[in-house]
């Protein structure tokens, strides 16, 4: 087992909400959470995540959990928590106040401790704000960080709003069947045959079926897809540190083999082109 320590991670405060990077597996008890009971909110970024989580009661039990890269997992502080980030990646620990949640939402039982996709939509953006925060947070005073605080708990509140709706709109089955669906596409993206029918193939049921699951996300399946290995190819590029020609070959390896096409692509997706994005953020010369 990897190690881990009962160390509270330094967390830097945004208003309510407070936001740290996790490099290395970490463990959490009961007694880590504050008395007006904190929430935490935990991202998969760039790795997969595992998360055991340690239950007593009449019996003891134990229950693990892994993210891929793009997806959350909130934690009502009950039970005792290990977080175990895989290299390359990294996770994104938000702590929230219960009461904050549920002042707006009402009851959050049922986004409790089960997968959240930070994907698209709503809950990529939270993804993208809470990794600039925790990035960004020695650049900024105390007073703009609790001014873009009150910000970021009105995107967590729409994202988890809108979880809660797909939830309620899909039975037990379908949202289990759509989350083994989601992990299945994760680790096969670098597979040039993977589309709707194959899928459909894979898991026993008919396209129709297939997209009929996937309409409460709000996206097809094949731009489901699309978003999840452009994602992954902007990180491999910013990885790379925008190395000349590393585009065409990160995006051929994804599936992009039309790299006029691909760069169309990430634009919509990202709002520049590719090159651009990559040196924005790298300072270097594509």
């Amino acid at each position: 087992m990897d190690q881990h320590n009962d160390v509270k991670p330094a967390l830097w405060q945004y208003g309510t909400i407070e936001v740290a990077w996790l490099e290395q597996a970490v463990h959490f008890t009961p007694a880590l959470a504050s008395e007006s009971h904190v929430l935490m909110l935990a991202l998969a970024d760039g790795g997969t995540l595992a998360i055991s989580v340690e239950e007593s009661g009449s019996t003891y039990q134990q229950r693990y959990t892994e993210l891929d890269p793009g997806a959350g997992w909130l934690w009502d502080g009950h039970a005792s928590l290990t977080l175990t980030p895989h290299p390359p990646g990294r996770a994104l620990l938000a702590m929230i106040p219960a009461a904050a949640l549920t002042a707006r939402l009402g009851s959050i039982t049922d986004v409790i401790g089960r997968k959240l996709s930070a994907i698209q939509g709503s809950g990529a953006i939270c993804a993208h704000m809470l990794a600039a925060f925790a990035s960004q947070a020695p650049q900024l005073s105390a007073e703009q960080r609790q001014a873009l605080g009150d910000g970021a708990l009105d995107a967590i509140i729409v994202w988890l709003r809108s979880e809660q709706t797909l939830s309620r709109r899909l039975s037990t089955h379908r949202r289990e069947l759509l989350t083994a669906i989601c992990t299945y596409i994760e680790r096969r993206l670098d597979d040039d045959q993977l589309n709707p029918r194959s899928i459909a193939n894979q898991f026993g049921i008919s396209v129709r079926y297939l997209h009929t699951l996937f309409s409460p996300t709000g996206v097809t399946v094949a731009r489901w897809i699309t978003i999840r290995r452009l994602d992954v190819i902007r990180r491999e590029l910013l990885r790379r540190g925008g190395d000349r020609g590393s585009i065409g070959a990160i995006a051929t390896r994804w599936g992009f083999h039309d790299l006029t096409h691909f760069s169309r692509v990430f634009r919509q997706h990202f709002g520049e082109p590719p090159s651009v994005y990559v040196r924005r953020r790298v300072g270097k010369t594509l």
